[in-house]
Parts: structure tokens; sequence; C-alpha cells
């Protein structure tokens, strides 16, 4: 009897084996499936947008004409919308690249403290342009100009992690002031850079997931409702790619966020 019944169990073991290996194979031809899909789709989606932006850029320029203040309003809040769902086409893009290990980088010498500068600066032009934000909140920078903070990366993908970050401090901090530095790590020598900002804070329950996959926190929906809670995912995986580190730290809700990003 305890022969018997030895053998019916390793029957029943060889057969869940093989519905679980059969299971696992098709959740990879559907993980696939998914994934050609969203880049076919954002593909697609690219194309009839980039001109939607591209033509409500050229009327807001003056190109067909002069328009009242009224239409100049409304073409603005198309630009802006196209321009938001470009970015959140690219996240889908990158996720796609990431998820079948098709992402391409073009690792060469990057001066981080030139990067950084630049896009404090572009985004310090972009506040001093709002109505809203102009008077409220304000950018800094700050490196010591002596040091080398040059690295090997992709200059363009570092480029767009850092922009994210800054971008998110931005949308995230009504008032106050947001401050980006740059440091060298005296024991390894990588370089860190340093995000932080007076805004609304991340809570202990949202840390955890704040870089999986639309992993937002339940307050930001009606402060922010159109991110994709896709960027710091990729930021993670751009990062990972270099060897290097991020992550956050805050104080809770209402008391600011600091955003690190390490790079060997």
């Amino acid at each position: 009897r305890s022969v018997i019944k030895e053998v019916r169990a390793r029957e029943e073991i060889e057969e869940l084996a093989t519905k679980l290996e059969f299971a696992n194979l098709r959740l990879k031809q559907l993980d696939e499936a998914k994934s050609d899909f969203l880049s076919i789709a954002s593909h697609q989606l690219r194309t009839p947008l980039t001109a939607i932006k591209g033509y409500a850029s050229m009327i807001l320029e003056g190109s067909y004409g002069k328009i009242s203040e009224t239409t100049k309003g409304a073409v603005d809040k198309i630009f802006q919308s196209s321009q938001r769902l470009v970015l959140i086409i690219g996240d889908f893009l990158d996720i796609s690249h990431i998820e079948q290990g098709t992402m391409q980088y073009d690792f060469a010498p990057l001066d981080v403290r030139e990067l950084a500068k630049s896009l404090t600066d572009e985004f310090k032009a972009t506040i001093e342009s709002s109505k809203e934000k102009s008077k409220a909140l304000k950018i800094s920078f700050e490196a010591d100009e002596k040091e080398n903070f040059s690295v090997s990366a992709d200059r363009n993908k570092i480029r767009q992690v850092v922009s994210n970050l800054i971008d998110n401090s931005i949308k995230y901090t009504p008032g106050g002031f947001i401050k980006v530095s740059l440091s060298k790590i005296s024991e390894t020598g990588n370089v860190l850079l340093k995000i932080e900002d007076s805004g609304i804070g991340i809570s202990a329950e949202t840390m955890p997931n704040l870089f999986k996959k639309f992993g937002r926190a339940k307050s930001l929906s009606s402060i922010y409702a159109s991110g994709s809670g896709l960027g710091l995912y990729v930021a993670k995986e751009i990062i990972k790619a270099h060897k290097g580190k991020i992550w956050a730290e805050s104080d809770g809700e209402g008391k600011g966020s600091r955003f690190f990003v390490e790079l060997p």
C-alpha cells in the first residue's frame, strides 16, 4: 500500500509540474505579446501626437497669423496636453524596451555638473515664466567648481532621469524651495546627486512602492492626476544599468523629500 501511495504521489507531482511548466510558458508568451503591443501602440500613437504638438506650437508662434488671447489659451492647453502624452508614451516605450532587454545605452564621458546645472537653469526659466510658481517657488544649484564630477554614462538617459526627478519636485512643491546639489562620496569616489524640496513629502506607506511600476501615493491623484506612475521605475532601471543607485528619503507627509542618484 505504501508503494502504491508513493507511486500515485509521484504521478500527481509530475502532472502538476507539467501543468505548471505549461502555465509558465503561456504567461511568458502573454508577457511578450503585451510588450510587443505596448511597443507597437506607442510608436503608432507618437506620430499623430507629434503632428498635433507641432501644429499647436506653430499656431502659438503666429505662423498662421495673429490669434486672440482666448484662442491662444485653448491652443496652449492642446500643446501642453500633447506634450504630457508624448512623455507618457515615451515611458511606455522605455518599459517595453526594458522588459524585452532591448534598451540601448551609449556610454561616454559625462560631466554631471554641467548636465545638472543646465537642467536646473532650464527649469528655473520655466518656473519664472509661470504665474503660479514664479513668486512661490525657488530652485537653486550647488556644486564645488574645483571638483571633478565626470562619469561614464549615457548622456540622454541620465538627462532623462535628472529631468524627471526635478520635474517631480516642481509638481509636488506648491511653494518653497528645490535644491539641486552635487558631491563626491569620499570612500568610493562616486558622484552623488541630491534633489531636495520642501513639498508634500512621502508617507511611510508610499515609500516601499515608490520605484515600482505605477507606484504612486494615493493622495497624489488629487494633486497631479496626469502622471503615468512609470517615471521613477524607468529611472531606477536606467540607473541600475549604469551600476549606480537611486533612492528617496522623507520625514513624512508635508515635510518635503530628498531624492539621491549615485553614479560610479
